[in-house]
């Protein structure tokens, strides 16, 4: 059997614990990856509680609709684990006690030293004529089945053991009975520039994109990620359309882009001060230390990071930025003033060769007219030279210090890579 041109798949997601947000649903998110990669594109995601009507109703309209319906969770042995008898119901197959099935169960609690239980003997009764595949990180095995022209699978709702079986086992044998396209796919990450500006940009490019060849916009707090895939008959096609459109994506928006795939901004500036071999420290009042958390995150900073100072009060900023006390009282502790103080006063006291420094209003409260809620003054450089700007954010709290601390970060990028 082949699937048809559309290549589309359903994912059904049960359990009451995603209705009510007691379960964030990470099995989608992934599934729907893996599956775009595979050459199958994933047209919806439904989740529906343990309910055996909603189950029924769902898997009807999924099977008008998709050719592959992959549905994860309710396979435990608990009175709301329905799966398997669902789909006994829905298919018209009789529940019977697979033997091979108990058989895999009790070797795997034998292996933890366990003993079965009749809650795991309740995991082997399932629908006949069903093809099983052995769960090689717990006890639930995977259902297939075929049915005009449709392939159900049916997988436990526990992640690590929905991707062991679906990399082991179900993707093997989805390769073998679908014709797939070839996809590939990769994702630029830009920063500090707001998606409809990335889409005037690329507006003229994007209309003339060849056949095969899409863009996805995807943003989130001060970046958008571009991801641009490409279909083909082969490999070899469909990776020169990607890298050329890779090409004139990075030639259109130029720095702006800061790095791809799983790249992430504190990773390309701890690349960037390995390259020129220069170390950084961090002066942070309104973040608290959150841009020091951001660097220190990724493996080996101490190679180029050598600390930080959380200035929040003045005479902090006085005595161990060496701020000057008449500053202060000119332009205040928010002021690009202060900030490019701080960056001079962080290079000489931590003997670095750069640092960021941020001073700023987080809210909710605290602002007046002249300096709102949500202003934060940054500054980038060294002793010698400096870039200084003045963001303008909101009242959100945790949001104005991610914000601040993420685009003070691609200030020193951009400031990095161009010194």
């Amino acid at each position: 059997m082949e699937l048809n041109n559309k290549k589309s798949a359903i994912l059904i997601s049960v359990g009451d614990e995603l209705l009510i947000g007691q379960t964030i649903n990470t099995n989608a998110a992934w599934l729907g990856e893996k599956l775009l990669a595979f050459g199958v594109e994933v047209v919806e995601m439904i989740t529906v509680g343990d309910d055996k009507n909603q189950m029924l109703r769902v898997l009807h309209e999924s099977h008008q609709r998709a050719e592959l319906v992959i549905i994860t969770g309710g396979l435990g042995p608990t009175r709301d684990d329905l799966t398997a008898l669902v789909l006994g119901e829905y298919f018209q197959k009789n529940i019977v006690f697979n033997e091979e099935v108990f058989s895999w169960i009790k070797a795997f609690k034998e292996a933890q030293k366990k003993p079965v239980n009749e809650l795991h003997r309740k995991q082997a009764y399932l629908p006949e004529d069903f093809t099983y595949f052995k769960n090689p990180a717990g006890t639930a095995p995977a259902m297939v089945y075929r049915d005009n022209g449709t392939i159900f699978v049916s997988l436990p709702g526990v992640p690590y053991e929905m991707k062991a079986l679906m990399n082991e086992h179900v993707f093997p044998w989805i390769s073998k009975i679908v014709n797939r396209k070839i996809f590939l796919t990769k994702t630029l990450h830009t920063a500090a520039v707001p998606e409809s500006e990335i889409a005037s940009i690329l507006n003229d490019f994007e209309e003339n994109l060849d056949v095969g060849v899409s863009l996805a916009f995807l943003p989130s707090l001060a970046k958008v990620k571009i991801r641009i895939n490409s279909r083909a008959a082969t490999e070899k096609e469909a990776k020169t359309a990607l890298n050329k459109a890779e090409k004139e994506i990075r030639k259109l928006l130029g720095d702006m882009i800061f790095g791809e795939n799983e790249d992430t901004l504190e990773e390309v500036v701890g690349r960037l001060l390995l390259e020129k071999k220069q170390s950084l420290a961090t002066a942070e009042s309104c973040t608290g230390g959150y841009i020091a958390q951001m660097i220190t995150s990724v493996p080996g900073a101490s190679q180029y990071f050598n600390g930080s100072v959380v200035a929040y009060s003045n005479k902090v900023k006085m005595d161990l930025l060496n701020v000057n006390k008449a500053t202060l009282e000119k332009f205040g502790a928010v002021s690009e003033e202060t900030v490019i103080e701080m960056v001079k006063g962080i290079c000489k006291s931590l003997e670095v060769d750069n640092a960021i420094a941020v001073s700023g209003i987080a809210g909710p409260q605290g602002g007046s007219p002249e300096k709102p809620v949500g202003m934060v003054c940054v500054a980038v450089g060294n002793i010698e030279n400096q870039v200084v700007d003045t963001l303008y954010l909101n009242h959100n709290r945790k949001l104005n210090i991610e914000k601040s601390a993420f685009l003070a970060l691609n200030m020193l990028r951009l400031f990095l890579q161009r010194s």
